[in-house]
């Protein structure tokens, strides 16, 4: 979410509001990521023709499930790792509804890659991915974050890499070991 690092002065004030129970905070900072997380879902839904859920309808549904009860957030990174379970979480219970009615046939496709990378590969099951994100999650949760944030939520390296503050090097080092951990499991190789 690209506006989320650049405006970081102005997201930390409406996320103190936020924290203080100004509901015009919420509003005004679900403005101010709109686009941000429209551009993210755009890229979520891209898995083909199957997908039957519009990126207004996710990004609407995902700021629902955040505005719908009282936000405890404290600090950016643990916002935009709640934007990011719960656009997870809406795709993964789209997934189940479609795969109950199919028996097993209806899971959505996704990819292990976020903007910059979703073209380049290879298509799974998102139940699959749910998965693998709790198995990744109980061995090292700060992996599950890192891939949680990259794949839902559309941050960059370099955003990852402010909001945990350390380096984007040490952020992209770790993502290729959760990439590893999560492509291992979802093909079954060793």
């Amino acid at each position: 979410m690209a506006n989320g690092a650049g405006d970081t002065a102005e997201i930390e004030a409406l996320l103190d509001g936020v924290r203080n129970g100004r509901a015009d905070a919420t509003d005004r900072l679900f403005a101010l990521l709109y686009d941000d997380f429209r551009s993210q879902a755009h890229v979520l839904l891209r898995v083909g023709p199957r997908q039957t859920l519009c990126t207004t309808e996710l990004v609407n549904e995902t700021w629902l499930r955040l505005s719908g009860r009282t936000l405890s957030v404290e600090s950016r990174r643990h916002f935009f790792n709640l934007a990011a379970r719960a656009m997870r979480q809406l795709l993964i219970d789209r997934a189940r509804v479609r795969g109950a009615g199919k028996r097993g046939e209806g899971g959505e496709a996704l990819t292990l890659g976020a903007a910059s990378d979703v073209a380049a590969d290879e298509p799974f099951d998102v139940l699959a991915l749910d998965r693998v994100m709790t198995e990744l999650a109980a061995t090292d949760p700060a992996l599950a974050e890192l891939a949680q944030m990259h794949l839902f939520g559309g941050l960059g390296f370099g955003e990852i890499a402010e909001l945990r503050g350390v380096s984007e090097r040490t952020v992209f080092r770790d993502w290729r070991t959760a990439r590893m951990f999560l492509l291992r499991f979802i093909t079954g190789t060793d």
